[in-house]
Protein backbone atom coordinates (compact mmCIF):
# COMPACT_ATOMS: atom_id res chain seq x y z
CA UNK A 1 0.00 0.00 0.00
CA UNK A 2 2.74 2.41 0.75
CA UNK A 3 4.44 2.18 -2.76
CA UNK A 4 1.35 2.26 -4.56
CA UNK A 5 0.99 5.73 -2.36
CA UNK A 6 4.55 6.75 -2.95
CA UNK A 7 4.45 5.68 -6.69
CA UNK A 8 0.91 7.46 -7.50
CA UNK A 9 2.17 11.12 -7.38
CA UNK A 10 5.14 10.19 -10.25
CA UNK A 11 2.40 8.18 -12.04
CA UNK A 12 0.43 11.49 -12.12
CA UNK A 13 3.11 13.73 -12.81
CA UNK A 14 4.15 11.21 -16.17
CA UNK A 15 0.41 11.82 -17.08
CA UNK A 16 0.53 15.42 -16.78
CA UNK A 17 3.61 15.57 -18.81
CA UNK A 18 2.23 13.63 -21.69
CA UNK A 19 -0.85 15.73 -21.67
CA UNK A 20 1.25 18.95 -22.11
CA UNK A 21 3.05 17.32 -24.70
CA UNK A 22 -0.19 16.51 -26.64
CA UNK A 23 -1.48 20.12 -26.13
CA UNK A 24 1.59 21.57 -26.96
CA UNK A 25 1.82 19.39 -29.83
CA UNK A 26 -2.01 20.54 -31.16
CA UNK A 27 -1.40 24.69 -30.65
CA UNK A 28 2.15 24.18 -32.74
CA UNK A 29 0.14 22.54 -35.71
CA UNK A 30 -2.92 25.36 -35.25
CA UNK A 31 -5.49 22.99 -36.49
CA UNK A 32 -8.59 23.44 -34.19
CA UNK A 33 -9.99 20.16 -35.64
CA UNK A 34 -7.15 18.43 -34.40
CA UNK A 35 -8.87 19.96 -30.62
CA UNK A 36 -12.18 18.97 -32.14
CA UNK A 37 -11.26 15.58 -32.45
CA UNK A 38 -9.30 14.87 -29.32
CA UNK A 39 -11.68 16.23 -27.63
CA UNK A 40 -14.04 13.75 -28.37
CA UNK A 41 -10.92 11.00 -28.20
CA UNK A 42 -10.56 11.91 -24.63
CA UNK A 43 -13.63 11.83 -23.93
CA UNK A 44 -14.25 8.50 -24.37
CA UNK A 45 -11.33 7.61 -22.80
CA UNK A 46 -12.97 8.77 -19.28
CA UNK A 47 -15.89 6.94 -20.12
CA UNK A 48 -14.34 3.49 -21.06
CA UNK A 49 -12.31 3.94 -17.67
CA UNK A 50 -15.42 4.68 -15.68
CA UNK A 51 -17.30 2.12 -17.05
CA UNK A 52 -14.61 -0.38 -16.55
CA UNK A 53 -14.43 0.67 -12.68
CA UNK A 54 -17.62 -1.28 -12.41
CA UNK A 55 -18.21 -3.32 -15.67
CA UNK A 56 -14.17 -4.82 -15.43
CA UNK A 57 -12.96 -4.68 -12.16
CA UNK A 58 -16.52 -5.59 -10.82
CA UNK A 59 -18.14 -7.66 -13.45
CA UNK A 60 -21.47 -5.84 -13.60
CA UNK A 61 -21.99 -5.01 -17.60
CA UNK A 62 -23.54 -1.56 -17.16
CA UNK A 63 -25.83 -0.70 -20.11
CA UNK A 64 -26.59 2.90 -18.93
CA UNK A 65 -23.76 5.07 -19.35
CA UNK A 66 -25.09 6.99 -21.95
CA UNK A 67 -27.61 8.00 -18.93
CA UNK A 68 -24.97 9.14 -16.87
CA UNK A 69 -23.31 10.86 -19.25
CA UNK A 70 -26.63 12.77 -20.27
CA UNK A 71 -27.40 13.78 -16.59
CA UNK A 72 -23.56 15.38 -16.07
CA UNK A 73 -24.94 17.37 -19.60
CA UNK A 74 -28.35 18.25 -18.31
CA UNK A 75 -27.07 19.13 -15.37
CA UNK A 76 -24.67 22.01 -16.94
CA UNK A 77 -27.86 22.71 -19.71
CA UNK A 78 -30.38 23.33 -16.12
CA UNK A 79 -27.29 25.69 -14.97
CA UNK A 80 -26.77 27.84 -17.52
CA UNK A 81 -30.81 28.56 -18.25
CA UNK A 82 -31.17 28.86 -14.51
CA UNK A 83 -28.38 31.72 -15.18
CA UNK A 84 -29.85 33.09 -18.11
CA UNK A 85 -33.66 32.84 -16.15
CA UNK A 86 -32.89 34.38 -13.01
CA UNK A 87 -34.68 37.45 -12.91
CA UNK A 88 -37.70 35.83 -14.40
CA UNK A 89 -37.69 33.04 -11.76
CA UNK A 90 -36.64 35.38 -8.36
CA UNK A 91 -37.32 38.95 -8.89
CA UNK A 92 -35.20 41.41 -7.83
CA UNK A 93 -34.31 39.65 -4.24
CA UNK A 94 -31.99 38.89 -2.35
CA UNK A 95 -31.62 34.86 -4.22
CA UNK A 96 -31.20 36.94 -7.35
CA UNK A 97 -28.74 39.36 -6.23
CA UNK A 98 -26.84 36.29 -5.03
CA UNK A 99 -27.07 33.87 -8.42
CA UNK A 100 -25.92 36.32 -10.24
CA UNK A 101 -22.84 36.61 -8.27
CA UNK A 102 -21.88 32.78 -8.74
CA UNK A 103 -24.02 32.31 -12.09
CA UNK A 104 -23.00 31.39 -15.08
CA UNK A 105 -20.64 28.83 -13.44
CA UNK A 106 -17.19 28.36 -15.66
CA UNK A 107 -16.97 24.45 -16.50
CA UNK A 108 -15.17 23.32 -13.74
CA UNK A 109 -17.72 24.34 -11.73
CA UNK A 110 -20.05 22.62 -13.86
CA UNK A 111 -17.96 19.17 -14.09
CA UNK A 112 -18.30 19.07 -10.51
CA UNK A 113 -21.99 19.71 -10.08
CA UNK A 114 -22.05 17.61 -13.32
CA UNK A 115 -20.25 14.47 -10.99
CA UNK A 116 -21.88 15.02 -7.99
CA UNK A 117 -25.68 14.43 -9.74
CA UNK A 118 -24.35 11.62 -11.60
CA UNK A 119 -22.37 10.22 -8.53
CA UNK A 120 -26.22 10.15 -6.61
CA UNK A 121 -28.09 8.87 -9.53
CA UNK A 122 -25.16 6.31 -9.87
CA UNK A 123 -25.88 5.38 -5.40
CA UNK A 124 -29.66 5.36 -6.33
CA UNK A 125 -29.25 3.13 -9.33
CA UNK A 126 -26.85 0.72 -7.26
CA UNK A 127 -29.59 0.70 -4.16
CA UNK A 128 -32.33 -0.06 -6.33
CA UNK A 129 -30.86 -2.81 -8.89
CA UNK A 130 -27.19 -4.16 -7.39
CA UNK A 131 -29.15 -7.10 -5.67
CA UNK A 132 -30.18 -8.36 -9.16
CA UNK A 133 -26.98 -9.90 -11.26
CA UNK A 134 -25.62 -10.91 -14.78
CA UNK A 135 -28.43 -9.97 -17.30
CA UNK A 136 -31.17 -8.63 -14.87
CA UNK A 137 -28.55 -5.72 -13.62
CA UNK A 138 -27.60 -4.88 -17.43
CA UNK A 139 -31.14 -5.04 -18.12
CA UNK A 140 -32.00 -2.35 -15.62
CA UNK A 141 -29.20 0.14 -16.10
CA UNK A 142 -30.84 0.28 -19.76
CA UNK A 143 -34.25 0.95 -18.66
CA UNK A 144 -32.46 3.55 -16.25
CA UNK A 145 -31.32 5.50 -19.84
CA UNK A 146 -34.59 4.59 -21.05
CA UNK A 147 -36.67 6.91 -18.14
CA UNK A 148 -34.27 9.75 -18.03
CA UNK A 149 -34.21 10.20 -21.57
CA UNK A 150 -37.86 10.42 -21.23
CA UNK A 151 -37.79 12.45 -18.34
CA UNK A 152 -35.63 15.17 -20.52
CA UNK A 153 -37.74 14.79 -23.48
CA UNK A 154 -40.84 16.24 -20.71
CA UNK A 155 -38.55 18.80 -18.83
CA UNK A 156 -39.29 22.06 -20.90
CA UNK A 157 -36.53 24.09 -18.88
CA UNK A 158 -33.85 22.30 -20.49
CA UNK A 159 -35.58 22.33 -23.74
CA UNK A 160 -37.50 19.19 -23.81
CA UNK A 161 -37.45 17.58 -27.10
CA UNK A 162 -36.71 20.70 -28.91
CA UNK A 163 -33.34 20.35 -27.14
CA UNK A 164 -31.14 23.16 -25.78
CA UNK A 165 -28.87 26.40 -27.69
CA UNK A 166 -25.43 26.62 -25.61
CA UNK A 167 -23.77 29.53 -27.41
CA UNK A 168 -19.63 29.08 -25.96
CA UNK A 169 -17.70 31.79 -26.11
CA UNK A 170 -15.53 32.54 -28.87
CA UNK A 171 -12.19 32.46 -26.62
CA UNK A 172 -11.05 30.57 -24.32
CA UNK A 173 -10.70 32.30 -20.37
CA UNK A 174 -6.64 31.75 -20.53
CA UNK A 175 -6.61 32.83 -24.19
CA UNK A 176 -6.76 30.94 -27.41
CA UNK A 177 -10.38 29.02 -28.71
CA UNK A 178 -12.78 27.94 -26.72
CA UNK A 179 -12.15 24.68 -27.63
CA UNK A 180 -8.76 24.60 -26.98
CA UNK A 181 -9.97 25.31 -23.42
CA UNK A 182 -12.17 22.71 -23.34
CA UNK A 183 -9.50 19.95 -24.77
CA UNK A 184 -7.36 21.33 -21.90
CA UNK A 185 -10.33 20.62 -19.33
CA UNK A 186 -11.16 16.91 -20.61
CA UNK A 187 -7.02 16.68 -20.67
CA UNK A 188 -7.21 17.35 -17.22
CA UNK A 189 -10.17 15.32 -16.60
CA UNK A 190 -8.71 11.91 -18.05
CA UNK A 191 -5.86 12.46 -16.12
CA UNK A 192 -8.18 12.16 -13.02
CA UNK A 193 -9.57 9.42 -14.51
CA UNK A 194 -6.99 7.60 -14.85
CA UNK A 195 -5.35 8.27 -11.24
CA UNK A 196 -8.60 7.10 -10.05
CA UNK A 197 -9.06 3.87 -11.71
CA UNK A 198 -4.80 2.93 -10.53
CA UNK A 199 -5.57 3.80 -7.46
CA UNK A 200 -8.50 1.57 -6.87
CA UNK A 201 -6.97 -1.32 -8.62
CA UNK A 202 -3.87 -1.24 -6.58
CA UNK A 203 -5.91 -1.04 -2.93
CA UNK A 204 -7.70 -2.78 -0.63
CA UNK A 205 -11.15 -1.77 -2.53
CA UNK A 206 -9.68 -3.13 -5.97
CA UNK A 207 -8.99 -6.34 -4.21
CA UNK A 208 -12.66 -6.09 -2.97
CA UNK A 209 -13.78 -5.36 -6.30
CA UNK A 210 -11.71 -8.50 -7.52
CA UNK A 211 -13.47 -10.87 -5.15
CA UNK A 212 -16.83 -9.76 -6.44
CA UNK A 213 -15.79 -10.21 -10.47
CA UNK A 214 -14.86 -13.89 -9.04
CA UNK A 215 -17.04 -15.39 -7.35
CA UNK A 216 -19.46 -12.80 -5.27
CA UNK A 217 -21.34 -15.76 -3.39
CA UNK A 218 -18.01 -16.71 -1.91
CA UNK A 219 -16.65 -13.18 -1.44
CA UNK A 220 -20.09 -12.41 0.79
CA UNK A 221 -19.17 -16.23 2.55
CA UNK A 222 -16.13 -14.91 3.45
CA UNK A 223 -17.08 -11.45 4.97
CA UNK A 224 -16.69 -9.06 1.98
CA UNK A 225 -19.48 -6.58 1.99
CA UNK A 226 -20.47 -6.45 -1.25
CA UNK A 227 -23.13 -4.76 -1.60
CA UNK A 228 -21.28 -1.41 0.13
CA UNK A 229 -18.61 -2.35 -2.35
CA UNK A 230 -20.82 -2.41 -5.33
CA UNK A 231 -22.65 0.69 -4.28
CA UNK A 232 -19.24 2.80 -4.35
CA UNK A 233 -18.75 1.21 -7.24
CA UNK A 234 -21.86 2.55 -8.96
CA UNK A 235 -21.29 5.84 -7.40
CA UNK A 236 -17.60 6.39 -8.55
CA UNK A 237 -18.56 4.91 -12.50
CA UNK A 238 -21.43 7.40 -12.68
CA UNK A 239 -19.79 10.24 -10.88
CA UNK A 240 -17.10 10.02 -13.64
CA UNK A 241 -19.48 9.19 -16.57
CA UNK A 242 -21.43 12.79 -15.85
CA UNK A 243 -18.05 14.69 -15.62
CA UNK A 244 -17.90 14.09 -18.68
CA UNK A 245 -21.05 15.13 -20.08
CA UNK A 246 -21.10 18.20 -17.86
CA UNK A 247 -18.65 20.29 -20.76
CA UNK A 248 -20.41 18.32 -23.83
CA UNK A 249 -22.90 20.81 -24.46
CA UNK A 250 -20.38 23.70 -24.78
CA UNK A 251 -18.59 21.73 -27.21
CA UNK A 252 -21.62 20.73 -29.22
CA UNK A 253 -23.01 24.24 -28.83
CA UNK A 254 -27.09 22.17 -29.32
CA UNK A 255 -27.91 19.66 -26.77
CA UNK A 256 -31.11 17.91 -27.77
CA UNK A 257 -31.97 14.39 -26.03
CA UNK A 258 -31.14 12.25 -28.92
CA UNK A 259 -27.46 13.45 -28.67
CA UNK A 260 -27.05 13.31 -25.13
CA UNK A 261 -28.72 9.84 -24.73
CA UNK A 262 -26.93 8.70 -27.86
CA UNK A 263 -26.27 4.98 -28.60
CA UNK A 264 -22.33 5.41 -29.54
CA UNK A 265 -22.11 6.89 -25.87
CA UNK A 266 -23.17 3.18 -24.16
CA UNK A 267 -21.80 1.05 -27.11
CA UNK A 268 -18.19 2.53 -26.90
CA UNK A 269 -17.87 2.52 -23.25
CA UNK A 270 -18.75 -1.17 -23.22
CA UNK A 271 -16.60 -2.01 -26.51
CA UNK A 272 -13.53 0.36 -25.47
CA UNK A 273 -12.54 -1.58 -22.23
CA UNK A 274 -13.08 -5.11 -23.74
CA UNK A 275 -10.74 -4.56 -26.88
CA UNK A 276 -8.36 -3.07 -24.47
CA UNK A 277 -8.91 -5.27 -21.96
CA UNK A 278 -11.43 -4.86 -18.91
CA UNK A 279 -8.53 -6.17 -15.83
CA UNK A 280 -6.57 -2.82 -15.60
CA UNK A 281 -6.70 0.77 -16.07
CA UNK A 282 -4.52 0.67 -19.08
CA UNK A 283 -6.96 -1.35 -20.67
CA UNK A 284 -9.95 1.20 -21.51
CA UNK A 285 -7.15 3.41 -22.22
CA UNK A 286 -5.41 1.61 -24.68
CA UNK A 287 -8.93 0.48 -26.83
CA UNK A 288 -10.18 4.18 -26.20
CA UNK A 289 -7.06 6.06 -27.86
CA UNK A 290 -7.11 3.11 -30.16
CA UNK A 291 -10.96 2.98 -31.49
CA UNK A 292 -11.97 6.80 -30.63
CA UNK A 293 -9.26 7.83 -33.07
CA UNK A 294 -10.10 4.95 -35.72
CA UNK A 295 -13.47 6.80 -35.59
CA UNK A 296 -12.57 10.22 -35.98
CA UNK A 297 -10.29 8.89 -38.68
CA UNK A 298 -13.23 7.27 -40.26
CA UNK A 299 -15.72 10.14 -39.95
CA UNK A 300 -13.55 12.22 -42.08
CA UNK A 301 -12.11 9.60 -44.66
CA UNK A 302 -15.44 7.81 -45.23
CA UNK A 303 -18.62 9.25 -42.80
CA UNK A 304 -19.31 8.66 -39.30
CA UNK A 305 -22.29 6.96 -40.48
CA UNK A 306 -19.81 3.80 -40.07
CA UNK A 307 -18.41 4.67 -36.82
CA UNK A 308 -20.69 2.30 -34.73
CA UNK A 309 -20.40 -0.26 -37.87
CA UNK A 310 -16.62 -0.25 -36.97
CA UNK A 311 -17.26 -0.78 -33.44
CA UNK A 312 -19.65 -3.49 -33.73
CA UNK A 313 -17.12 -5.30 -36.19
CA UNK A 314 -14.38 -5.03 -33.50
CA UNK A 315 -15.99 -5.99 -30.14
CA UNK A 316 -17.01 -9.30 -32.21
CA UNK A 317 -14.02 -9.87 -33.12
CA UNK A 318 -12.70 -9.53 -30.37
CA UNK A 319 -14.68 -10.95 -27.98
CA UNK A 320 -14.70 -14.29 -30.91
CA UNK A 321 -10.51 -14.29 -30.67
CA UNK A 322 -9.09 -12.35 -27.98
CA UNK A 323 -12.49 -12.40 -25.25
CA UNK A 324 -9.79 -11.19 -22.77
CA UNK A 325 -8.63 -7.86 -25.01
CA UNK A 326 -5.32 -6.90 -26.20
CA UNK A 327 -3.71 -6.19 -22.30
CA UNK A 328 -4.66 -9.83 -21.62
CA UNK A 329 -3.41 -10.75 -25.32
CA UNK A 330 0.25 -9.05 -24.36
CA UNK A 331 0.05 -10.84 -21.04
CA UNK A 332 -0.41 -14.55 -22.19
CA UNK A 333 2.60 -13.72 -24.57
CA UNK A 334 4.67 -12.84 -21.88
CA UNK A 335 3.96 -15.48 -19.85
CA UNK A 336 4.38 -17.93 -22.24
CA UNK A 337 7.52 -16.55 -24.63
CA UNK A 338 8.89 -14.54 -21.42
CA UNK A 339 8.71 -16.13 -17.95
CA UNK A 340 11.27 -14.82 -16.26
CA UNK A 341 12.41 -11.83 -18.19
CA UNK A 342 12.02 -9.77 -20.96
CA UNK A 343 14.20 -10.93 -23.73
CA UNK A 344 15.51 -8.96 -26.69
CA UNK A 345 13.13 -11.64 -29.73
CA UNK A 346 10.03 -11.25 -27.56
CA UNK A 347 9.84 -7.67 -26.77
CA UNK A 348 10.57 -6.89 -31.09
CA UNK A 349 7.60 -9.87 -31.49
CA UNK A 350 5.73 -7.70 -29.29
CA UNK A 351 6.10 -4.29 -30.90
CA UNK A 352 5.47 -5.76 -33.86
CA UNK A 353 2.27 -7.46 -33.13
CA UNK A 354 1.49 -3.85 -31.30
CA UNK A 355 1.81 -2.33 -35.06
CA UNK A 356 0.44 -5.09 -36.87
CA UNK A 357 -2.98 -4.67 -35.53
CA UNK A 358 -2.81 -0.85 -35.00
CA UNK A 359 -1.49 -0.60 -38.96
CA UNK A 360 -4.17 -2.94 -39.95
CA UNK A 361 -6.94 -1.63 -37.99
CA UNK A 362 -5.85 2.35 -39.77
CA UNK A 363 -5.22 0.13 -42.91
CA UNK A 364 -8.99 -0.96 -42.89
CA UNK A 365 -10.58 2.45 -42.84
CA UNK A 366 -8.24 3.88 -45.59
CA UNK A 367 -9.18 0.64 -47.67
CA UNK A 368 -12.96 0.91 -46.86
CA UNK A 369 -12.34 4.79 -48.20
CA UNK A 370 -10.27 3.77 -51.54
CA UNK A 371 -13.69 1.13 -52.07
CA UNK A 372 -16.53 3.46 -51.84
CA UNK A 373 -14.07 6.48 -53.99
CA UNK A 374 -12.81 6.12 -57.30
CA UNK A 375 -9.90 3.01 -56.51
CA UNK A 376 -12.03 -0.41 -55.47
CA UNK A 377 -8.99 -2.50 -57.01
CA UNK A 378 -6.67 -0.59 -55.06
CA UNK A 379 -8.40 -0.45 -51.89
CA UNK A 380 -9.58 -4.10 -52.33
CA UNK A 381 -5.58 -5.16 -52.08
CA UNK A 382 -5.05 -2.29 -49.04
CA UNK A 383 -7.84 -4.28 -46.87
CA UNK A 384 -6.32 -7.64 -47.61
CA UNK A 385 -3.01 -6.32 -46.67
CA UNK A 386 -4.91 -4.91 -43.28
CA UNK A 387 -6.76 -8.09 -42.15
CA UNK A 388 -3.26 -9.94 -43.04
CA UNK A 389 -1.53 -7.94 -40.63
CA UNK A 390 -3.75 -8.04 -37.77
CA UNK A 391 -4.37 -11.70 -38.15
CA UNK A 392 0.01 -11.84 -38.36
CA UNK A 393 -0.59 -10.04 -35.25
CA UNK A 394 -2.66 -12.23 -33.31
CA UNK A 395 -0.23 -15.30 -34.50
CA UNK A 396 2.49 -13.67 -33.25
CA UNK A 397 0.61 -13.14 -30.13
CA UNK A 398 -0.86 -16.36 -29.54
CA UNK A 399 3.17 -18.03 -30.54
CA UNK A 400 1.47 -19.84 -33.29
CA UNK A 401 4.25 -21.29 -35.47
CA UNK A 402 2.62 -19.51 -38.46
CA UNK A 403 2.76 -16.43 -37.30
CA UNK A 404 6.19 -15.31 -38.27
CA UNK A 405 5.18 -16.43 -41.71
CA UNK A 406 1.99 -14.86 -42.21
CA UNK A 407 3.90 -11.44 -40.77
CA UNK A 408 6.89 -11.85 -43.41
CA UNK A 409 4.49 -11.92 -46.08
CA UNK A 410 1.99 -9.67 -44.81
CA UNK A 411 5.35 -6.97 -44.39
CA UNK A 412 5.99 -7.71 -48.16
CA UNK A 413 2.72 -6.62 -49.63
CA UNK A 414 2.70 -3.82 -47.31
CA UNK A 415 5.75 -2.26 -49.41
CA UNK A 416 4.63 -2.29 -52.79
CA UNK A 417 1.27 -0.77 -51.40
CA UNK A 418 3.17 2.08 -49.79
CA UNK A 419 5.23 2.43 -52.82
CA UNK A 420 2.24 3.04 -54.85
CA UNK A 421 0.38 5.50 -52.37
CA UNK A 422 4.11 7.58 -52.62
CA UNK A 423 3.88 7.56 -56.76
CA UNK A 424 -0.15 8.27 -57.10
CA UNK A 425 0.28 11.17 -54.88
CA UNK A 426 4.31 12.27 -54.63
CA UNK A 427 3.68 14.76 -51.79
CA UNK A 428 6.40 15.56 -48.65
CA UNK A 429 3.86 13.91 -46.36
CA UNK A 430 3.11 10.91 -47.85
CA UNK A 431 6.89 10.31 -48.78
CA UNK A 432 7.53 10.69 -45.13
CA UNK A 433 5.02 8.47 -44.02
CA UNK A 434 5.24 5.98 -46.37
CA UNK A 435 8.76 5.97 -46.86
CA UNK A 436 8.99 5.51 -42.83
CA UNK A 437 6.19 2.45 -43.42
CA UNK A 438 8.43 0.75 -46.10
CA UNK A 439 11.53 1.22 -43.90
CA UNK A 440 9.34 -0.24 -40.70
CA UNK A 441 8.50 -2.97 -43.49
CA UNK A 442 11.99 -4.01 -44.41
CA UNK A 443 13.63 -4.11 -40.87
CA UNK A 444 10.33 -6.38 -40.01
CA UNK A 445 11.32 -8.54 -42.44
CA UNK A 446 14.58 -9.02 -41.65
CA UNK A 447 13.95 -9.75 -37.77
CA UNK A 448 11.92 -12.05 -38.36
CA UNK A 449 13.79 -13.90 -40.34
CA UNK A 450 16.36 -14.43 -36.91
CA UNK A 451 17.34 -17.60 -35.45
CA UNK A 452 15.97 -16.46 -32.38
CA UNK A 453 12.55 -15.52 -33.38
CA UNK A 454 12.37 -18.83 -34.80
CA UNK A 455 13.36 -21.01 -31.44
CA UNK A 456 10.78 -19.13 -30.17
CA UNK A 457 7.79 -20.22 -32.37
CA UNK A 458 9.68 -23.48 -32.70
CA UNK A 459 9.54 -24.31 -29.50
CA UNK A 460 7.14 -27.98 -28.50
CA UNK A 461 3.39 -26.36 -27.91
CA UNK A 462 3.76 -28.53 -24.13
CA UNK A 463 6.43 -26.70 -22.91
CA UNK A 464 4.56 -23.75 -24.10
CA UNK A 465 1.61 -24.63 -21.94
CA UNK A 466 3.54 -25.96 -18.85
CA UNK A 467 5.17 -22.04 -18.86
CA UNK A 468 2.11 -20.36 -18.80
Amino acid sequence: MQASTVRMPMFALILIGIGLVVYLAGKLTAIDYLFFAGYTVLQFVVLATAWNILGGYCGYVNFGSAAFFAVGAYTSVALHKLAASIDKLFGDGAIASLLHAVLPLPIPALIVFGGVMSGLVGLGTGYLTLRLRGAFFAIATLALAVVLQTLIVNWDFVGGSRGAYIIRPPAGPLGGSYIEYLFAIMLVLTVLALCIARAIERSQLGFGFATIRDDEIAAEASGVPTLRLKLIATTLSGALMGMAGAPFPYYIGYLEPASAFGLAYAVNSIAMPMIGGTTSWIGPLIGALLLGTLQQVASVTISSAVNLLIVGILLVVFVVIAPVGLVGLVQEFLRAAAPERLTRPALGMLLLAGYGIVAGMFGVVFGLSLVVAAAPAVGAFELVVSVLLIASAWGLLKLQNWGPLLATVSFALAIPMALFHVWVNPSVVNLAVYGSLVAIAVAAIFFLQAAAVKALYQAPLGVREAVS
